[in-house]
């Protein structure tokens, strides 16, 4: 896997600009989630779809779940800086997450990756709670620490709770590497067999988000992973 990541990231040339070169295999994801269904359980296959929820103030849902070609979710992947400002409302941005994915039917796969770079400051006190609600939908809440000056004890208390994993990043590559391992597909013959899964972006849009990082803020920084991501879906599904 360290070899291929090394090789997606020569190809993709994240250190410079956003290229819409992808590679050309993507990694296997787990085994379907089985469904009920007249007595028998069956899989659910077919193409991964994302969704982006942003949170400063309170969480706002910026693109419902849909397929990596989607304009509309292409488009507000980089409009996230248009957001920017407030305070840091995790617990809401986590709360619309789970209610996106709680309208899913049965037997997708459901993971929501929370991406902050600071402290919490709003509904603190429920975090815990909208936590346990996810678990109680089947969606597992994989945390990502942005930077340097995240709460780094209370996002691994939140992936571990749910069953979902902390990876921290400080840089554009590591973050694409997150989120490209993170979300990873199946392409080739086995397509149709592919199970399917939908993950909700809840990224965190603060003030602090319009800090520097590499040159640029951090929202860019983030915008540029989110857009790397999306073209590599789209080669797992074209």
């Amino acid at each position: 896997m360290r070899g291929f990541l090394a090789g997606l990231f020569d190809v993709l040339g994240v250190g410079g600009g956003v290229s819409r070169t992808v590679p050309s295999t993507c990694p296997s994801q787990v085994p379907g989630r089985k469904v009920q269904s007249g007595g028998r359980q069956r899989r659910v296959y077919g193409p991964d779809r994302i969704g982006i929820v942003g949170f400063s103030d309170r969480g706002v849902v910026l693109a419902k779940p849909a397929d990596p070609f989607d304009p509309q979710l292409l488009a507000y992947s980089q409009k996230l800086h248009e957001q920017v400002g407030g305070l840091t409302n995790l617990a809401d941005g986590l709360r619309q997450a789970v209610r996106l994915l709680e309208e899913l039917p049965l037997g997708i796969w459901r993971r929501i990756w929370l991406l902050s770079d600071g402290y919490p400051n709003v509904e603190v006190g429920k975090i815990d709670t909208v936590v346990e609600q996810a678990k109680g939908a089947g969606v597992r809440v994989c945390a990502i620490g942005f930077g340097d000056q995240f709460d780094e004890a209370l996002l691994r208390r939140i992936s571990q709770a749910s069953g979902g994993r902390f990876v921290s990043v400080q840089s554009l590559r590591a973050l694409t590497e997150a989120l490209v391992r993170a979300t990873g597909g199946h392409v080739g013959r086995n397509r149709r067999r592919h199970p399917s899964e939908t993950a909700v972006l809840a990224i965190d849009l603060s003030g602090s988000m319009a800090q520097s990082m590499e040159g640029k803020t951090k929202v860019a920084v983030v915008e540029e992973a989110v857009l790397q991501l999306l073209h590599y879906k789209q080669k797992c599904w074209s």
